[in-house]
């Protein structure tokens, strides 16, 4: 504040404390919340300094729009009581409430000090806006769908978004408020979804509104109603907009996860115990989500054979027909399981925010094939009863051959053992002459596994007394084995 012995100074501007804060983002300066115009405004003057004058007097005037005199006062010498400023009292005063009116309005004071100069103050811009926004006359919220489902809301990000149409007279600050409610002529609190103030560039055209699925689903089903209200920056309501009606079906349905089937496997209907033949997969397994499963909207399913990480084990994601309820296991993962009861169930992988989910497991036990193929000795040939030593040594070695198995696949490990009565001290002698040597893909291509015996192995049994050849087959990496039939030989001479 200049000093008090200038020629003229000018004084701070009037105080108004409820008018809004001024800032670059509005168009309004010194605005007046709506709910108070047309009510009496309580005004402040900043207090001034002056020295009192004996036997002078000073004036306080206070005009509205410039000429409008709306209060006055003046002081002498006493009334100040010693100070150099009027008593704070007399610098608070109300504006008389038909002067609080709609339009942009000045509040300024003058003061007479007491050696007769004259100080001005600025002026305070008041803005009294008694004008709501105005609809248009199509206000309807613009959806793309009047049902809203649990598969619309996972396909469109769990919400339902709504455009708003343009309005007249939109300026920044404006406050766009949705609703959703079953009664659009009957709103309560309860029915606001949300509201947004509308910055420059959006008012007159907001930006289009979400409707989130928790609110959606916390409100229930049944026919719901979507419209907006618009209160300007001073807080004067538009009306209501007109409603859009929505048909809500949109409840979690909860899922329903049966056991699956195995096409080829017998058991009771919808029982969860079952049991295949392995010989009926030799051309695959097809697994059967049954038709009563129920999914949510978006989910997708898979097929799991066996325990994840187990040998022989599957994940199948792709069905192997339209349905999507049908999936194939091939017979490379079939033998792996004889002996064995294996979980067969279907994962199901929902779209956020739904959870992924098992469904009950099928136990399936898979039997072993019972009349696998006989080991035969090819080399000396005619060998089928009776392996002459003799021969042997003319051959060289004994081959002995397992026919082309089923399931026969490159990997599985193989055992042939000899046993026999040893020739040295007459007890009974075992010779493991093939150890878990895996089938090899020429084998495979040769269809049998072979192990070649040379003559000082044969040697070492006695001769005029039986000679057993044994097989075992693991199809499993060697966690468990098969035994094959033997083959029941004489070793003679």
């Amino acid at each position: 504040m200049p000093e008090i012995n200038s020629s003229t100074r000018i004084l701070s501007k009037p105080i108004v404390r409820v008018l809004l804060p001024d800032s670059p983002d509005w168009d309004e300066t010194g605005l007046l919340p709506a709910d108070l115009a047309n009510k009496p405004l309580s005004v402040e003057i900043p207090a001034w300094t002056d020295t009192p004058i004996a036997g002078l007097k000073s004036f306080l005037r206070v005009y509205w729009n410039t000429i409008v005199l709306v209060y006055e006062k003046d002081w002498e010498v006493g009334d100040w009581g010693g100070g150099s400023s009027p008593p704070p009292a007399d610098l608070f005063f109300d504006l008389a409430a038909d002067y609080v009116i709609h339009g942009v309005h000045e509040l300024k004071y003058e003061v007479t000090l007491f050696s007769g100069n004259y100080d001005p103050s600025y002026g305070l811009t008041v803005t009294i806006d008694e004008v709501a926004p105005i609809l248009n006359s199509n206000s309807t919220l613009i959806f793309d769908t009047d049902h809203v489902t649990e598969q619309y809301l996972a396909d469109n990000n769990d919400k339902v978004q709504a455009g708003v149409p343009p309005y007249s007279g939109g300026a920044p600050g404006d406050v766009i408020t949705w609703y959703w409610n079953k009664d659009p002529f009957s709103v309560v609190d309860a029915d606001r979804v949300d509201s947004r103030t509308l910055y420059r560039g959006e008012s007159g055209q907001p930006r289009p509104l979400d409707f989130l699925g928790d609110m959606i689903l916390a409100r229930g089903d049944g026919d719901f109603y979507a419209f907006y209200r618009l209160r300007d920056r001073a807080g004067n309501p538009s009306s209501y907009s007109s409603p859009f009606r929505l048909k809500v079906e949109a409840q979690p349905v909860p899922r329903n996860l049966p056991a699956p089937r195995v096409a080829e496997a017998s058991g009771s209907p919808g029982a969860e115990q079952s049991t295949l033949k392995a010989i009926d997969g030799v051309a695959g397994v097809t697994i059967i989500i049954p038709n009563e499963a129920v999914f949510k909207p978006g989910d997708t399913h898979s097929v799991q054979w066996a325990a994840p990480g187990t040998v022989g084990s599957l994940k199948v994601e792709v069905a192997d027909d339209s349905s999507g309820l049908r999936y194939k296991i091939p017979s490379t993962h079939i033998a792996q399981h004889m002996g064995k009861t294996i979980p067969v169930y279907y994962q199901v992988v929902g779209i956020p925010p739904n959870n992924n989910d098992d469904s009950r497991t099928q136990n399936l036990t898979v039997q072993a094939i019972d009349n696998w193929r006989t080991i035969q000795c090819t080399v000396p040939a005619g060998s089928t009863s009776q392996l002459s030593v003799v021969k042997v040594v003319e051959s060289g070695k004994a081959v002995f051959s397992l026919p082309r198995w089923t399931f026969m696949a490159v990997g599985q490990l193989v055992t042939i053992t000899l046993s026999g009565v040893d020739s040295t001290s007459g007890s009974q002698l075992n010779l493991v002459v093939r150890d878990q040597r895996p089938v090899s893909a020429a084998e495979l291509g040769a269809n049998a596994a072979t192990v070649d015996v040379l003559v000082n192995v044969i040697q070492r049994f006695q001769v005029n007394q039986a000679l057993t050849v044994k097989v075992a087959v693991s199809f499993d990496d060697g966690g468990s084995r098969l035994d094959f039939p033997n083959l029941n030989l004489r070793l003679v001479t």
